[in-house]
């Protein structure tokens, strides 16, 4: 099996917009993977009975659970206790949860990392707990952070290719249609490959240009 240049040429398009639908669902899961690992690592953080406990199981189970059981359960699972939800909310909500419980033990590493006696300076000054966690614990746990955070965002890239498992037509589902139909699965899963090597790049580029501008900011900021 060898590639076959004409047949990339006749399929590009669906490649195309293949590669649309990833880029779709990736924007979306990570910036509500992004809200809800905040809110998730900043619940388990702040120790609050009951509350806290709840977050580190859910934490523990979706991060010790492969990720596609996590998605026949809620694609599969919801109907049978009559939650029916399409098949793209069902990515999204499984891709969230997943990816979700990953951020927040990032966030929750780095609120830990920030010394408490910036508590108490924030209390003296007059900071009401709510006011010290949005101008002072949040910014700096987020710049410690933030080259994790970013990481996770090209590993939320390579989990949106199992949504082909449930009906998405996403690059990974593209590739396996191409292939059904020309039989030639050297050129449709090669294609998709370079694509997904593609974005990962693209985000690399992203990831370089926020460091350096990071290094570049007054310490305290």
């Amino acid at each position: 099996m060898s590639f076959k240049l004409y047949v990339l040429e006749a399929t590009l398009p669906q490649f195309i917009a293949g590669t649309l639908v990833t880029l779709q669902y990736t924007l979306v899961a990570v910036v509500l993977a992004i809200i809800w690992g905040i809110l998730i690592g900043s619940l388990t953080y702040k120790r609050i009975p009951v509350l806290s406990r709840l977050c580190r199981w859910y934490v523990t189970f979706f991060r010790e659970t492969p990720l596609l059981v996590q998605i026949y359960v809620i694609f599969y699972g919801l109907p049978q206790l009559n939650l029916l939800l399409s098949a793209a909310t069902c990515g999204v909500m499984a891709l969230v949860l997943n990816d979700g419980a990953f951020i927040a033990e990032i966030i929750r590493g780095g609120l830990q990392s920030i010394e408490t006696g910036q508590l108490d300076a924030a209390a003296s000054l007059g900071f009401s707990p709510l006011q010290t966690w949005q101008y002072f614990l949040l910014p700096q746990a987020w710049k410690k952070v933030t080259e994790s955070i970013i990481g996770m965002i090209s590993i939320i890239l390579k989990d949106t290719s199992l949504l082909a498992l449930i009906t998405i037509v996403e690059l990974t589902a593209v590739a396996q249609k191409v292939n059904a139909q020309r039989f030639e699965p050297t050129t449709a899963f090669l294609t998709a490959g370079t694509l997904y090597l593609l974005m990962f790049l693209c985000l690399e580029g992203i990831k370089k240009l926020v460091m350096r501008r990071r290094r570049y900011e007054p310490t305290g900021s």
